[in-house]
C-alpha cells in the first residue's frame, strides 16, 4: 500500500509542475479518438506492447532463477537442509567449485553454527596474533621508550 501511495503523490507532484502539458495529454487522450479513431488504437497498442515487455522479462527473471537454483543444486550447494535446524544441512561436504567451504575439508559436514563460528573466529585469532608477532619482530628498535612521556612547555 505504501508503493501505491508513493507512485500517487509522485503522479500529483508531476501534474503540479507541468499542468499545461497535462491538460494538453488528457485533451489528446479524449478528443483525439473520437477525432481520429487510429490514435486509440496506437495508444492501445503502445500499452499492449509494454505489459508484454514486462511480462517477457518476469518469464525471464523466473527462468533465471530456476537456473541457478539448479546449478546450485549440481555444484551440491543446495537447501536442501534448510535454515530449521542446520543451515549447511544441504552442503554435504562436497569439495566442488560451489561449495564455500571446499578449503576447510569438508568441515560443514555436521557442524552446527555456533561450532563453526568457534572454529572461524579461532582462525581469525590465530592469523591475528601470527601478524602481530611477525609485526613485532620486523620493527625497526627504538632508543626512546614510548612509555617515558615527557610533557613539553613552550618557553617565551
Amino acid at each position: 500500500m505504501g508503493y501505491l501511495k508513493i507512485a500517487f503523490y509522485g503522479l500529483l507532484a508531476f501534474i503540479e509542475r507541468h499542468p499545461i502539458f497535462c491538460l494538453i495529454m488528457v485533451a489528446l487522450a479524449v478528443g483525439a479518438p473520437m477525432v481520429f479513431k487510429w490514435v486509440g488504437w496506437v495508444i492501445l497498442g503502445i500499452i499492449a506492447f509494454a505489459l508484454i515487455g514486462v511480462l517477457a522479462l518476469v518469464i525471464r527473471f523466473k527462468r533465471m532463477h530456476r537456473q541457478m537454483e539448479e546449478q546450485m543444486r549440481q555444484a551440491g550447494g543446495g537447501f536442501a537442509g534448510g535454515f530449521a535446524g542446520n543451515p549447511f544441512a544441504g552442503m554435504g561436504g562436497a569439495q566442488g567449485a560451489g561449495n564455500p567451504f571446499a578449503g576447510m575439508g569438508g568441515a560443514a559436514n555436521g557442524m552446527t553454527l555456533e561450532e563453526f563460528v568457534r572454529r572461524m573466529q579461532a582462525e581469525a585469532d590465530a592469523r591475528q596474533q601470527a601478524a602481530q608477532s611477525k609485526a613485532k619482530r620486523t620493527a625497526p628498535k627504538s632508543d626512546v621508550d614510548s612509555s617515558e612521556y615527557v610533557d613539553f612547555e613552550e618557553v617565551k
